[in-house]
């Protein structure tokens, strides 16, 4: 039954972030056409511009992407000469051949926090990183329940589907400051009338299109923590280790964090939010709440 409920959440969670990158699509599609047609006079030029620059945006994003991230957590490969750094290195490849992918790279964290992260742009080039205090804090169970999460995200291809998330909510940005420039400094279809109503509409498109955009890139994120939690349970065969590591994490006193909140999504638990007074669920937030995690994992209705 309990194989089922977590099949069942993969296949529901799969399916969210398949609507949610439609919504994305659309936003894309409208900006792009109030581009064409209020401002370059031609709905095509618009859309070979979009594409071109969506193009050069992602694989920059793809080359750099990494390395990046890897840098701004500090991260060091793993030291098998270490003990509880030797015992990650087996574990993380016992999960890798459990999910049946390459076994990633393994990298540390120096952090006060409990916490993992796990980026790559396919399976063949993974990487999973895991801070110091997790290793000391998680029991052998919990530690499990998280490594098994973030070989989840790498199964799943998490890092592509968001690197291509940025690149569709930078496309947006991009295409909305061209919008912007135009109208203040000239390059519209100054020829040519455009009705108040559909012009009024323009406007509208550009201001709401960004919000739009980033909200729909946060809901991507949490459905991705959501499956990765489904998916992890099955890995390990063990939703329990996974829960109680979560229930650790929020019970623990805030740690400040002193890394990059650009990359804040990629961790196993946002290290910045737990600093207000209160978790709650938000469209603005990268992970759901913990509680519900912990809900979802332990089949409570």
């Amino acid at each position: 039954m309990a194989s089922l409920m977590l099949d069942d959440q993969i296949r529901r969670n799969k399916n969210a972030t398949v609507r949610l990158f439609l919504v994305v699509f659309l936003i894309v599609a409208l900006l792009v056409l109030v581009v064409g047609y209020v401002f370059l006079g031609s709905i095509l030029l618009s859309a070979v511009l979009a594409l071109v620059i969506g193009g050069i945006y992602l694989a920059i994003a793809s080359a750099s992407g990494t390395s990046a991230i890897l840098r701004s957590a500090r991260a060091r490969p793993a030291n098998p000469a270490v003990r509880e750094e030797k015992l990650l290195l087996y574990k993380v490849e016992e999960l890798a051949i459990a999910a049946q992918i390459p076994v990633p790279k393994v990298y540390v964290q120096e952090d006060d926090d409990i916490n993992a992260f796990a980026t790559g742009k396919d399976p063949e080039h993974g990487i999973v990183c895991v801070t110091t205090t997790a290793l000391r804090e998680l029991d052998p169970e919990e530690l499990e329940g998280v490594l098994a999460h973030e070989l989840a995200h790498i199964k799943n291809y998490d890092i592509r589907v968001t690197t291509y998330a940025i690149a569709l909510i930078g496309l947006v940005a991009i295409l909305g400051e061209i919008v912007w420039r135009a109208m203040f400094f000239g390059g519209g279809r100054r020829d040519s009338k455009v009705h108040p109503v559909v012009f009024l509409l323009a406007i509208a498109v550009m201001i709401l299109a960004p919000l739009l955009s980033r909200m729909v890139y946060f809901a991507i994120s949490r459905s991705r923590e959501y499956l990765a939690d489904a998916t992890g349970a099955h890995l390990s065969r063990n939703p329990e280790g996974l829960a109680r590591a979560l229930e650790k994490i929020g019970s623990r006193q805030p740690r400040p964090h002193h890394g990059d909140r650009t990359v804040a999504s990629l961790y196993f638990d946002n290290p910045f939010r737990r600093l207000g007074r209160k978790e709650r669920g938000s469209v603005w937030s990268t992970h759901p709440p913990i509680a519900e995690r912990v809900r979802r994992l332990r089949g409570q209705s």
